[in-house]
């Protein structure tokens, strides 16, 4: 297995979905490092298959250009 490191991440999601992210994260937070790896690998694959460099997408619109950067930040 490879070796592995922390990483805080800060995102700022509607209220009920932290509330409810929050309680997953205390109640199983090895179920809830999976969600977020697979999600993370997901993204990941999905935009090398799509060959989308890391930070520049130039027929996306600025919204998604935005959300698809801050994003990447988690990788």
């Amino acid at each position: 297995m490879s070796e592995t490191r922390p990483v805080n991440l800060i995102v700022n999601l509607p209220i009920d979905l932290a509330d409810e992210v929050e309680r997953v994260q205390q109640h199983d937070p090895e179920f809830f490092e999976k969600v977020l790896a697979y999600g993370l690998v997901r993204r990941a694959v999905f935009a090398r298959l799509q060959g989308v460099t890391a930070l520049h997408r130039p027929s996306a619109s600025s919204w998604e250009s935005s959300s698809y950067e801050s994003s990447l930040e988690l990788t």
